[in-house]
């Protein structure tokens, strides 16, 4: 556990470091959240039980010679650099387009129900974990926002989830402890690539004046590489007072943690805000490291993913000045072939500011 945070730690701190050298104006304050998902919340122990992260997100400068080699790749992949087509669909109308970049470091973590076989059941998701550090970079713009983000990781034990749930359930839930890590997902280095595209729901905008707010957007993505491939599609709703620009989602999704979109705030928006949410989506998967396995090696507790996977998410949130928090349940169809029981849990966001 003690080597697990040391080592995220410097990591992170090693790569902010590193952009730090590639900034020539004042430095902009760090939007910093914290993200925790976990079924205990819902009060169950099983399938996706366990995720976190910490992650730094910052405006950069339009001035892509100010960007590192990673930042000007990743904002090619985000279309701001191109007139083709489809990058015209993603940016109609370009105007001014803001740049954010972001890092992050995440665990995600796979158990089965019964905490005292020593290999799954059947019907029950096999042991999984997964580790790595998120490279992000978001081009926004009036109405749309896109983000290319690549993720580096491991799967096995040097993702180290069973110590992290060992730690938990002794330390913190008095949880049994779980005797089937030796069954987990062999250890594999991932490389993956994440594509997300946000565009607002204009009509919504009539909401402006009115003393309840509405706002939303639809959203669609892909990612590539050995720890998941898939397309999604979706669509996520907000209703509340004084609704925030800078809008995080609610639970821990690779590829997902920049966070203005669209407009700017205005200078009168009121420093409160409190809001409800709900959001659907929709997978078309064709591979999940925690289910199917390693691509280059051999996993006998695999199981074969479903193609098709829905999702929905509902919460609350509020924000004073630059602090906000979100609670939030998320409900899915089962994702693997002979699943006994639908995947549930509970999500935790923080997000604060802070100059550093």
């Amino acid at each position: 556990m003690l080597r697990l945070l040391l080592f995220g730690t410097f990591a992170i701190m090693l790569v902010i470091g590193s952009l730090y050298a590639n900034e020539s104006a004042a430095p902009q304050p760090w939007q910093i959240s914290v993200q925790w998902d976990n079924d205990l919340l819902t009060g169950t122990d099983e399938g996706y039980t366990n995720g976190a992260r910490i992650a730094f997100a910052r405006a950069l400068s339009a001035d892509s010679s100010q960007h590192n080699q990673l930042q000007n790749i990743l904002r090619r992949l985000t279309g701001a650099e191109s007139d083709s087509a489809l990058d015209a669909l993603r940016f109609p109308g370009l105007g001014a387009l803001r740049f954010q970049y972001g890092i992050g470091l995440s665990q995600l973590m796979f158990t089965p129900q019964d905490p005292d076989a020593p290999t799954p059941l059947p019907g029950e998701r096999p042991y999984a974990a997964w580790s790595g550090l998120e490279f992000s970079l978001q081009a926004s713009a009036q109405n749309s926002a896109s983000t290319a983000t690549l993720s580096i990781g491991t799967t096995g034990k040097l993702s180290y989830g069973q110590d992290m749930q060992d730690w938990i359930h002794k330390n913190v839930s008095d949880s049994p402890i779980f005797q089937g890590w030796d069954s987990q997902a062999p250890g594999e280095l991932t490389l993956n690539l994440h594509l997300d595209h946000k565009r607002r729901i204009r009509f919504l905008d009539t909401t402006d004046r009115w003393p309840i707010q509405v706002d939303g957007f639809a959203e669609w993505g892909a990612a590539i590489g050995n720890l998941r491939t898939d397309l999604y599609a979706g669509t996520h709703l907000r209703a509340g007072r004084n609704l925030p620009d800078n809008h995080l989602t609610p639970r821990v999704q690779l590829g997902s943690f920049t966070e203005t979109l669209f407009r700017h705030e205005t200078a009168n928006i009121s420093a409160f805000s409190f809001y409800g949410f709900a959001g659907v989506r929709g997978y078309g998967v064709l591979h999940d490291i925690t289910l199917d396995g390693p691509l280059f090696r051999d996993w006998d507790e695999s199981v074969d993913a479903e193609p098709w996977v829905g999702e929905l998410s509902f919460g609350l949130a509020s924000r004073y000045d630059s602090l906000e928090i979100s609670l939030s349940h998320t409900i899915r169809t089962d994702e693997f072939d002979g699943q006994r029981n639908r995947s549930r849990y509970g999500s935790v966001l923080f997000r604060f500011s802070r100059k550093f």
